[in-house]
């Protein structure tokens, strides 16, 4: 009788050890699936390329659509300084100019933009901070991307950046967490000198079009809504990230909500069902605002 209840004993033992590894193993397992089935992406290009019109074309005239500028498009929401734009202006800064209507342009196929990327924890260190900082890290991409900056971020250097962008938003704002579209336009605007139009209720082909010009776009959302894998659930009530391209029927972004962020591919329905910018009682009345950022 001794035999069976050892050889019992050691099946039950090798089980949990099988089933530990497959616990532990997990997260990597779910790597390599997803790296697997990935779409493949159209390579990756810089804004004097894009400005130099080689990508292949798909419409040969598609208009923007209706392109509105937006003060303050966040609601209700509690934050006494984005009630009006003007009550907080600094002496000597300059408001966020109103989107216009660009002339029609081409949509090409695909695009990818350069866009360099961080994590919104540049050194893993996922603080009461940097569980904050999406829009900083965000609007920080942007910058880098217009400054020639590509590839990945040295986590120092991103680190430093953040922290002063942080600094900025307390100094201005009195806060740094949950900032708008227009606090995030503003603080692109007054720290890195580059025009951030606010597009309300804009639409694929508006987001497409301005990608086409080289210009990423930046997302406020309900990040519950994105279903990103990586995120610690149940995922960010709200969230930024920046739109870098697009190809078939998924956007290409660069999200810094995880380490994993880089080049990630959302699809489209799911990004544009997302879009809902800073609402304090609900985020899902947060009005439905992208940020267009150019370099003039």
């Amino acid at each position: 009788m001794k035999r069976p209840i050892r050889f019992l004993k050691a099946l039950f033992v090798l089980a949990i050890v099988f089933a530990t590894a497959l616990y532990v193993g997990r997260v990597r397992l779910g790597d390599l699936l997803r790296e697997a089935t990935a779409p493949e992406l159209p390579e990756a290009v810089g804004y004097e390329e894009v400005v130099g019109g080689e990508a292949p074309v798909e419409d040969p005239e598609v208009a923007v659509g209706d392109v509105e500028g937006v003060e303050n498009v966040d609601g209700v929401g509690s934050k006494p300084s984005t009630t009006s734009t003007s009550e907080a202006e600094p002496s000597g800064s300059t408001v966020p100019p109103a989107a216009t209507t660009p002339p029609a342009q081409t949509i090409p196929v695909s695009i990818n933009l350069s866009v360099p990327f961080t994590s919104q924890a540049p050194t893993g260190n996922w603080d009461e901070v940097h569980e904050e900082t999406c829009e900083e890290s965000s609007a920080y991409m942007v910058a880098a991307f217009y400054k020639g900056v590509s590839g990945t971020i040295p986590a120092d250097t991103a680190e430093a950046e953040l922290q002063r962008l942080v600094a900025y938003e307390l100094d201005t704002f009195g806060y740094y967490k949950d900032t708008t579209a227009t606090e995030t336009s503003r603080m692109i605007l007054d720290e890195y000198g580059y025009r951030s139009d606010l597009l309300k209720d804009p639409t694929v082909d508006d987001i497409k079009t301005a990608l086409a010009a080289g210009h990423p776009v930046i997302i406020p959302a309900a990040g519950r809504e994105l279903g990103n894998p990586y995120f610690t659930a149940p995922g960010p009530v709200y969230h930024m990230f920046v739109i870098r391209g697009y190809s078939g029927d998924r956007f290409i972004v660069n999200d810094p909500g995880t380490r994993h962020g880089e080049a990630y591919t959302y699809p489209i329905d799911t990004v544009m069902n997302s879009i809902h910018d800073w609402n304090a009682e609900n985020i899902d009345l947060g009005g439905k605002v992208v940020i267009v950022v150019r370099p003039g």
